[in-house]
Order: C-alpha cells, then structure tokens, then sequence
C-alpha cells in the first residue's frame, strides 16, 4: 500500500502543512476570565444518554465529555469540523506513522497533579486497554513519553486519521492514577459526586488553565425520554434540556420563558441490514435492498415525523462537504418496490411478495432515545404492509445491549457520519475491521479494499475523493437506507447565557466555562 517516493514526499508534506495551519489559525492560548460574581450560581442540565459508568474511558454515552470536567489532545471546532490541539500545544510527523506531542504546560489536573506527557501516556493506554472501540480507532502501536511534555505515539501503520481520532469521546485525559471513583480531568468544572443511576453533581475548578468558569456548580442528569425532559423545563426543573422532541418545539418555543435553539445536525438517521442474520441471504440481495429504500419516503419522513427539523439524505455524506457524491435518483413507491423485490426472486403476485409461497416477516428493532427512529419504524411498516410484508417492531430499552443479541432484521439507527472535517471516523467505526458501529456485520471485499486504500492514503484532497468514492458506492449499492440528517435541538432558561447548542453531543462539551445564569 506504499506509494513511489515522490508522491510520497509530497503528500507528507501536505499532512505537515495541515498540521501547522491547524496550529497557526487554532491554537487556544489561556484566557483571561473576569473572577466570577459573588453567590451561588447553579445550573440544571438534563441530556438524552444516561452513563452507564464512573469511568471516562468506558462511558458508553458521552455523559462525562459533556460535562466539562475532561478534555482531549485535540478538540473540533464547531464551525468548520476540523481538529485543532487542546490539551497537545502541537504535533508533529514526518510519515503519519510516528508521530511526536508536545504536551500544554501549566495545565494540572482536579487532584493538583501536572499533565505531563507520562500522566497523558498512561491515561491513553488505559483507554487502550479497556476499551476495544478507542484500540480499533487510534491504532496505536506504541507510547513513550520523551520527556515531561514531550510524547511519542506511533501508530500501527501510516495512519493519518490519528487526530481525528484522538476526539473520540473515550479518549479523553484523565489521571488514571488517582485511587477515587470520579473521572480526575483538567477542565474548567470537576465532580463532586457522580451516581451513574440519578444525577453528577459538578463544581467550579478553581485551577483551570484557561479561565475561571462562571457558574459555581452544575447539576447534570439524563433522561432518554423526550417528555420527561420537556416537562423538566415547562416545570423550571431544568434550566436546559438537550434535544426536545420534534413535536414539542412548537410548544416551547410559545412559552417566553425558554429559548428554542435548531441547527444543523451532522448524523444521519438510517435503516441499517444485518448481514448476519437469519435473513442473511435477503440483505446479500442488492434488488431486495433497493426494494426497501424504495418503501421510504424521505421526504414525508422530514415533514411528517421530523416537522421540517432536518433534511432528506441518500448517502452517509449528504449536502457540500469535500467528501460529499452527487445523489443518485432514488425512485419511491409500491410499484418501484414490487419490481425490485421481482427482481430479486421473490414471488410477486397481485402486489403481494411472497418467499418459496410464504408470507414474509422481518424484525425491525428501534429506540425511544431519538423519538423520531419508532416513527420511521412505524412508516416502514405501514409502507411494507402494502405489498404483503410484515415488519415486526422491537422497541429496545438499550440499543446497543440489544443489536448483540444479533435478533434483527432491520435497525432504525443514528450515527455520526458528517464530522471532524472528514469521512474517517464514521467509515472505519461502521465498516472497518473491528469498527464499534458495525452492528450489521457487513464483511465486504470490494468496501474493505476501498477502506484500505482510503487509509493509507495522506494527501487531504485525495482522501476526500477517495472518502466520496466510497460514499456514492454505498449509495448505488444500497448497502443501507440514508433517510434523513435531523437537525439538533435543545431548550434553555431566558436566564442562561453562553449556552451553544452542539451539531452532536459525542464531540464537544457542553458545559462550559463561558455558561452562565442569571
């Protein structure tokens, strides 16, 4: 996978020019804070995911990244999606393999500790060790720390999605030598108590290295149900609650005493295949595939059940991104879908489809934390039951307990797919080896060659073609159904200030230093 010399020089020296332009226009340096007003200024947030555990490495929810108690190497911007060094002043290679960081001084942790480059070495090898979906994403072969701010990592091969992947929510810094229970980060609020079952509670830490927080304590909780968070905040208790339901904006964007806030989104809703279950052989099928993209109305799914808060997809890397294919034409409707299903061997008679003279079933499992997936659940259904397919629905507790039970057909799933500035993240977490998201099994030569390609390759540009290659061969072969991407909503108190409503909640805090209320 080695390319000549020459283009290989070339394309090192683009990665290194990106780097240093990220250093150059995106370094934070420290700023000054004005001390914070005298009283006791606490904040209720409720979120979506509960954590399912203490431990910042293990979280299955991005609970303790949210809570602006840890921090990462290198951060995401929120505007362009693109990495810029955080708790890393700087880094630095020659061939996206072996790389050197250089470790921000001045910065302790909760328990007074310095970060140094051993504090950070052990905390990545911790998050390493415990968990297989931060190993599989940072591909990390070695860590030595040179000296107190100096660290070298290199990777298992050229592997120039390192940075992005060093914003994995799992991959944050924390002093895994503290004897505690609570996540010991360096950000500007740190726990004082943190029960996985209720609620964390978060104070101001008076050490931060880039500025005193405003707000004296946080309390933080999590609710997977729309509702309960709704009436949270039309009770006043909550002062911001993370993604409303769709059906509720317009009921409190009418109340004066909250704010309604919808931007853009960069995941994308989507019907996901389980290329190893009982109905294996039907998901092989590219003809059956295409017959149910096309019992999905994409757009009756935005102005129906998403109440216009999104917009229609066909591919994982929908609008203007570098990355981003030309959609193809995706015809819709019970006569597309009938002759499709024909297509694929199925007996189709009098709009009926039948298998070897029998009605067909298939499961689809759904989830209640996004309110919107049962809906569209429930629209397959509706849609399927009309040429004679009978769609069973599971509503799951816990989706990602459930999809290892494998007891699926279909999965009506979200992911993050439009981030960190390129397609890495999501096309090696949904179809690279050992990837975490690649709940439908899919194992295919002509996807993992292209992967492979994709990942050896430094030049930006070329990546981003490659990226978008791979992209619109997911969507001509209708690997899996892109619906739709949702905007991301939330609801705050007219007396919090500072609040941003994030494009997703797996990459940024969301309790900052600069939230405030009065």
């Amino acid at each position: 996978m080695s390319a000549p010399r020459t283009r290989l020089a070339r394309a090192l020296a683009a990665v290194l020019v990106l780097c240093l332009g990220l250093l150059a226009g995106c370094t934070p340096a420290p700023t000054e804070s004005s001390p914070p007003a005298s009283g006791n200024k606490t904040l209720r947030f409720v979120t979506v995911y509960p954590p399912n555990t203490t431990n910042a490495h293990l979280v299955g929810a991005a609970f303790v990244l949210n809570s602006g108690a840890v921090e990462s190497l290198v951060g995401i911007d929120a505007e362009t999606l693109k990495p810029y060094p955080w708790l890393a002043e700087k880094w630095e290679t020659t061939d996206a393999q072996h790389w050197t960081f250089t470790i921000r001084q001045g910065v302790t942790f909760h328990n007074g500790k310095p970060l140094t480059a051993e504090a950070v070495r052990a905390s990545l090898a911790d998050a390493i060790e415990v968990n297989p979906g931060v190993k599989a994403a940072l591909k990390i072969q070695e860590l030595r720390a040179i000296d107190d701010q100096t660290l070298a990592l290199t990777t298992e091969s050229v592997y120039p999605a390192l940075i992005s992947n060093l914003i994995h929510f799992n991959a944050v810094i924390t002093d895994v030598t503290d004897p505690g229970e609570l996540p010991v980060g360096t950000g500007p609020f740190k726990f004082e108590s943190f029960d996985p079952n209720t609620e964390a509670v978060l104070v101001r830490n008076p050490g931060y290295w880039n500025g005193q927080a405003k707000l004296d304590k946080v309390i933080m909780a999590a609710n997977p149900d729309a509702n309960a968070r709704m009436l949270a905040i039309q009770a006043g208790d909550a002062d911001v609650i993370y993604r409303p339901s769709t059906e509720s904006i317009q009921t409190l964007s009418k109340d004066p005493a909250i704010t309604v806030e919808s931007v853009p989104g960069n995941r994308v809703y989507h019907l996901m295949y389980n290329y190893r279950g009982q109905n294996a052989a039907l998901w092989n099928n590219k003809d059956f595939r295409r017959g149910i993209d096309a019992l999905m109305d994409r757009q009756a799914i935005v102005d129906g059940i998403m109440a216009g808060e999104g917009t229609v997809a066909y591919n994982p890397f929908p609008g203007n991104w570098p990355f981003s294919p030309t959609p193809l034409a995706h015809p819709s409707g019970t006569e597309e879908a009938l002759k499709n299903f024909a297509a694929a061997g199925l007996d189709v008679t009098d709009g009926k489809v039948t298998r070897n003279g029998q009605p067909l079933t298939l499961k689809v499992v759904t989830y209640i934390a996004r309110p919107e997936l049962p809906l569209i659940a429930q629209l397959l259904r509706d849609s399927a039951a009309k040429v004679g397919i009978t769609m069973e629905i599971q509503v799951a507790d816990n989706i990602d307990d459930y999809v290892e039970t494998n007891e699926f057909d279909i999965m009506t799933y979200s992911l993050l797919t439009i981030t960190r500035g390129d397609g890495s993240f999501f096309l090696n977490g949904t179809f690279g080896k050992g990837g975490a998201q690649n709940h439908g099994h899919l194992n295919n030569p002509t996807l993992n060659a292209m992967l492979d390609d994709y990942n050896s390759e430094l030049d930006p540009t070329t990546r981003n073609e490659k990226a978008k290659k791979i992209a619109a061969w997911l969507e001509e072969e209708s690997i899996y159904s892109y619906l739709v991407v949702p905007n991301e909503t939330s609801a705050y108190n007219k007396k919090v200030t500072g609040w941003r409503t994030p494009a997703n909640e797996f990459e940024f805090p969301m309790i900052t230093k600069d939230l405030d209320i009065a």
